[in-house]
């Protein structure tokens, strides 16, 4: 299989929410086929709370937002119902994820989503980052809107978040991106691999969120743990998304590329890691062009030299 290739399908797998159509509920989510939604018997057989917590969820749910409420009022500990993850089961059956919020968000029951905040909800979720890594994906932005303007992170930090971000661009999903851009996404933030949303973007073949992402302040040249950087991602042909818009995108980026001053085609990953490891690479005036390597990233670059 295509490198290429394989790298999508892996991302898409990787970031997707994971899940079965709820039963019985209201759909908002008819315009990208392969998001998935909570699946209630799933979810209400491994939450935590006992019997309260399914109840709970139950009326969440079904929409039954002033039972909801009440429960919370009589409970506020049960704010923090949510999917407890089997240890021993490593990759969770579809559907079984998500907390409170996140049931909520699946309905776009802005309603409920309002009674949860008041009711104590953490702005991100009890999951940080997994409802808007969900709402971000609905049909309208509403629901979205309506999580950020509330204070929701963008980009979630605390450990083990999901990233809404990595989802809009595993969908392909421009208007996604620019919501979390206009609620001050960072274009430059680095996951654990030092893997940024341009570097994402790239790699899936979205060429068209890749620029935007670029234009809002990204940069096709930071530097990944393994010495790799979104550059490179220019050097191989599109296989997938290959129309019109997306090769212009394509054919604008490698332009910018080519004109950024750091010569062209870039070095091998060997060698950029080597070059930011002995401290040689970016120069004053790489870092000033639009060269970045994160403070983590020069971390474990040097430490794997030692």
């Amino acid at each position: 299989m295509n490198r290429r290739v394989r790298i999508l399908a892996a991302l898409m797998l990787a970031t997707a929410p994971i899940g079965g159509c709820m039963a019985a509920a209201p759909s908002c989510y008819t315009k990208r086929a392969s998001v998935v939604l909570p699946d209630r018997t799933r979810v209400l057989a491994h939450l935590n709370n006992g019997a309260a917590g399914r109840a709970l969820a139950e009326a969440i749910f079904d929409g039954r937002v002033e039972d909801a409420h009440a429960m919370l009022a009589h409970d506020p500990r049960l704010i923090g119902t949510m999917v407890v993850a089997d240890p021993k089961v490593p990759q969770p059956p579809a559907g079984q994820y998500g907390d409170l919020l996140t049931i909520a968000v699946a309905r776009c029951d802005a309603d409920a989503v309002t009674m949860l905040f008041a009711a104590g909800m953490p702005k991100d979720g009890v999951k940080p980052g997994a409802a808007l890594s969900l709402a971000i994906l609905a049909d309208s932005p509403a629901i979205a809107e309506q999580l950020l303007a509330a204070g929701a992170s963008p980009d979630p930090q605390a450990a083990g978040s999901e990233s809404a971000m990595r989802n809009a661009i595993a969908f392909g999903h421009l208007g996604g991106v620019m919501t979390l851009l206009r609620h001050g996404a960072d274009p430059r933030r680095t996951d654990r691999f030092g893997i940024d949303p341009v570097r994402m973007a790239l790699d899936a073949e979205q060429a068209e969120i890749a620029e935007l992402l670029v234009e809002k302040g990204g940069t096709l040249w930071s530097v990944a743990d393994d010495g790799s950087m979104a550059a490179h991602a220019l050097l191989d042909q599109p296989v997938i998304f290959t129309s019109p818009e997306m090769l212009a995108a394509r054919a604008r980026l490698l332009e910018r590329a080519r004109n950024a001053g750091f010569g062209w085609p870039p070095p091998d990953r060997a060698t950029i890691k080597q070059q930011v490891a002995s401290g040689s690479w970016p120069t004053p005036a790489m870092a000033k062009a639009g060269m970045l390597v994160a403070p983590a990233v020069l971390e474990r670059i040097r430490a794997t030299k030692n």
